[in-house]
């Protein structure tokens, strides 16, 4: 999934290749800022959010999968280099939970994009060390994970069994299987926690990108049906600001595109609205909302096979 291109291709030719290969493209609006690079392009990462700090870790680098780790300081617009991963990977989970650990599960660790792993590591905000913690029930990649009141929420993706929700305790350091399939198996897909519930929005099913958005009821444990997203996306970047969800670029799949259209979910209301859209549309960001700001870390330009040379360590913030 990665090209080695070099660091060759600045900044300039990645931003030329972006707004030839992407659909969509927009000015800034007042709405959005753009922060200080992340410094190595890539794409498909994971962020998480603690206080006003981002960490942001791994995807697919112009060389090789990426093992940084990085903290980004949203008041200061400041990255601050931690402990790399104890291996670069890709397609992962990440959440930051109540009891100090940033969580990093799955994906594809280093060169070996046939099997999902099923590992799952634990980086202590206070001593600053990676931990590895007992493996998932199964490898899983290309999913999404969300922390809700000390368990972490691991759910859609591929590998086997990639409809159930594995469920982790950060107290008492065990899985479980939610015993609650996903209704609409897929990969790709967003997964926040807004309000004490997860959700599961949009991503890549067997017939292709879609728009469904599900809503699971903690701790009873039910799945529902919320208000569709107005567009099918995958890929998308996702983060919570006040119990809103706010949904920004992504991808199609038939026509093969990149969007930078941006929504946001009143979970309240369960209504969406349109908001400025992503001034450099993309697809497979890290993103996180942070405080009042919605951060949206590196991704990729193109779709399909423009992905694998269009990243970019672009930071862009929306604060409404």
């Amino acid at each position: 999934m990665v090209v080695a291109l070099g660091k060759k291709l600045s900044r300039a030719l990645l931003g030329a290749i972006m707004s030839i290969c992407a659909v969509g493209g927009a000015a800034y609006a007042a709405d959005w800022t753009e922060g200080t690079p992340i410094g190595e392009a890539r794409a498909f990462g994971a962020a998480a959010a603690h206080g006003e700090t981002v960490y942001v870790a791994g995807g697919a680098g112009l060389e090789r999968p990426v093992a940084d780790f990085m903290a980004y300081d949203t008041i200061g617009d400041i990255w601050r280099p931690l402990p790399t991963m104890p291996v670069g990977r890709q397609g992962f989970g990440m959440a930051a939970a109540i009891d100090g650990g940033v969580y990093v599960a799955g994906g594809y660790a280093g060169e070996d994009f046939d099997t999902p792993s099923a590992e799952l590591w634990r980086y202590d905000m206070a001593n600053a060390v990676w931990v590895r913690m007992s493996d998932m029930p199964a490898g899983r990649a290309r999913h999404g994970m969300a922390s809700v009141e000390g368990k972490l929420y691991v759910v859609g993706g591929e590998g086997p069994n990639a409809s159930r929700v594995f469920v982790y305790d950060t107290f008492k350091a065990e899985w479980t299987d939610l015993g609650a399939d996903l209704p609409s198996p897929r990969t790709d897909l967003g997964v926040v926690a807004a309000n004490g519930a997860v959700y599961a929005l949009g991503g890549r099913t067997g017939s292709g990108v879609t728009s469904l958005v599900h809503k699971l009821d903690v701790p009873a444990n039910r799945w529902s049906s919320v208000a569709a997203m107005p567009a099918p996306r995958a890929d998308a970047a996702f983060g919570v600001l006040g119990g809103r969800i706010h949904v920004a670029g992504g991808r199609s799949n038939d026509p093969m595109r990149t969007f930078s259209e941006h929504y946001v979910l009143d979970t309240a209301g369960g209504r969406w609205q349109t908001q400025p859209p992503l001034p450099l549309p993309r697809l497979g960001a890290a993103s996180a909302g942070a405080g009042d700001m919605f951060v949206i870390v590196g991704g990729s330009g193109g779709a399909g096979v423009f992905s694998l040379f269009t990243t970019t360590d672009v930071v862009n913030i929306y604060k409404p």
